[in-house]
């Protein structure tokens, strides 16, 4: 007698094998997608809020610099004490 293996493949469980491994494939995939969704949608809602910030940090500063250009619109005359520029004196004397 000689030992002989005999596979028998049933073609409805090997059908129902894949169909059910094609599934879980499809929500394991469907489950990651949605993860990656939700993940870009968090990160473009922070990106918005900071540039909100950015531009309204922006603004303030454009205030700002309106506001001290609006003072300093007086002309300002420097003052002459002798009429010479003592300091290049200095710098050629040493």
């Amino acid at each position: 007698m000689s030992f002989t293996l005999d596979l028998i493949i049933n073609p409805v469980l090997v059908s129902l094998a894949v169909i059910g491994g094609a599934l879980v494939g499809f929500a394991f995939g469907r489950g990651k997608l949605v993860k990656a969704h939700s993940t870009i949608h968090r990160l473009e809602s922070d990106l918005m809020l900071s540039n909100e910030e950015t531009l309204e940090a922006q603004k303030a500063l454009v205030a700002l610099e309106t506001r001290v250009q609006e003072q300093q619109a007086i002309p300002v005359i420097p003052m002459k004490i002798n009429g010479k520029d003592n300091s290049k004196e200095k710098a050629s004397n040493k």
